[in-house]
């Protein structure tokens, strides 16, 4: 019987997923019971009205798992689980902090529940559209290259795109919300972040580069007993880098310029297996933040406000965030139950803390076992990953793998004051349109090189038994 289901559907993969939805529907209804919200009426039809429309986008998650045993059975099955867990948590916070955030800033976050999902609902589609439809048979019937292709060999072409974007935030950006950033850029009713699609193409620059000049970097040059890297290789490597990264500062979008650091260094170890390099780097980082501490303002206030919040006039956020975690103790005060909302930001930069007060440390650390999860699945498909362009697609994954990583760590150590805070989104979880957007094209990219593995995901090996 098992046999005759797995023709059909990925069973491992939408047991995970349907385990996920009852988890939400679970904590939806606490919601409405705790909020007082809606009405409920105890019976399976009451149930099913309350989770009806906000359950729609994990429910897409199924029909995409169908199209995938359909079109790419191949691609790796706890990537999507992972995804809708995520987005799922993020669907649930953002309805639960809705109506203070309604109350707070009328005119800035209405129907954050119902954004939210939209935004998911369109970013599953667009994982949809990456991983399903067959862009190298497309590709190389027009353009004789394949997708692959396309992404190694115009890297200049969609750097410069993604810094043009950075420098158009100089003339035209706004700031949505009133953070005294103007990192957005408007275009009719939609508005999105430059620096989010930059970091997918810097990605795809710096796989691109590594892979062509492997050989140069490993080798290097040596120098009073010390082997450097050619000049001549790392010169170009340096100066489009530097140039992002510049852009970046100026923005004063800081979070993501340490998001991009982070994945240049581990991308630069993975392609050169030299713990020099990495080192050199973490220097250059410790002796640039030195120099940004002493001449930006910013930089300043956020790490007073990081040793001492107490001290400060903005250190109002920081300090409540604190609280919050620590009312909600080691199960939390329960959805719905706790003060989430009087944390600035609990929607975006402090959603953990929303999260720790009503779900508590069982929940907090439930949340950073799953990006865990997912870090050790993407890295274990970069290091099965074979064929012409498996360097490439190596590093892709890499880069991949740790920008989702690297956005954990920053948000959730500034929300827990391991590191001063910088304005920075939680993969999946925090609220936002081009965060989320730009999350599952990066999750959709992971998935399509995924179907590229030696052998095939230990999932797909038990079905098989």
């Amino acid at each position: 019987m098992i046999r005759y289901i797995r023709r059909f559907i990925r069973l491992d993969e939408v047991l995970l997923i349907v385990l996920v939805f009852m988890l939400f529907a679970v904590g939806y209804v606490q919601l409405v019971l705790s909020t007082d919200s809606t009405d409920l009426v105890p019976t399976a039809r009451g149930i099913l009205q309350i989770l009806w429309p906000s359950s729609l986008p994990l429910l897409c998650f199924i029909v995409m798992s169908i199209l995938l045993h359909r079109f790419q059975p191949q691609t790796d099955q706890l990537l999507l689980p992972l995804t809708a867990f995520l987005s799922g948590m993020g669907l649930l916070f953002t309805s639960r902090l809705a109506p203070s955030l309604a109350v707070l800033y009328p005119d800035t976050y209405p129907d954050i529940d119902s954004r939210q999902a939209m935004w998911i609902t369109l970013g599953l589609i667009v994982f949809g559209v990456i991983v399903l439809v067959p862009w190298d048979a497309i590709l190389r019937k027009r353009t004789r290259m394949s997708l692959m292709d396309h992404m190694a060999h115009y890297r200049y072409a969609w750097l410069s795109i993604g810094m043009a974007l950075i420098v158009a935030t100089f003339f035209f950006g706004t700031d949505p919300n009133q953070s005294g950033v103007r990192a957005w850029l408007t275009i009719g009713p939609i508005t999105f972040q430059p620096s989010e699609l930059l970091k997918i193409v810097l990605v795809i620059f710096l796989a691109s580069y590594l892979d062509e000049h492997q050989h140069q970097l490993v080798s290097g040059t040596e120098w009073f007993g010390i082997k450097l890297p050619s000049l001549n290789a790392m010169l170009p490597l340096l100066l489009m880098w530097g140039i992002a990264m510049v852009l970046i500062v100026i923005q004063r979008d800081l979070g993501a310029a340490l998001m991009l650091f982070s994945v240049f260094l581990a991308m630069i170890y993975v392609a050169t297996g030299r713990g020099l390099y990495a080192g050199g780097g973490l220097l250059a980082f410790l002796v640039g933040a030195y120099t940004l501490h002493h001449f930006l303002p910013i930089v300043q206030l956020r790490v007073a406000i990081w040793l001492d919040p107490w001290l400060q006039e903005r250190g109002y956020q920081s300090i409540q965030g604190m609280y919050a975690l620590a009312s909600g103790g080691i199960l939390g005060s329960g959805i719905g139950r706790g003060m989430p909302g009087i944390v600035p930001a609990s929607h975006t930069d402090y959603i953990f803390t929303s999260i720790g007060e009503e779900l508590g440390l069982l929940g907090a650390v439930s949340l950073l076992l799953v990006y865990l999860l997912l870090a050790v699945r993407g890295y274990s498909i970069a290091m099965r990953l074979s064929g012409e362009y498996s360097t490439f697609e190596q590093l892709l994954v890499v880069g991949f793998t740790t920008i989702l990583v690297i956005q954990a760590f920053i948000i959730i150590g500034g929300n827990l004051r391991l590191i001063p805070l910088t304005g920075i989104t939680m993969p999946f979880v925090s609220y936002g349109g081009s965060a989320v957007l730009m999350n599952f094209v990066v999750m959709g990219l992971l998935a399509r090189l995924s179907v590229s593995q030696k052998s095939l995901n230990t999932t797909i090996a038990y079905s098989a038994k």
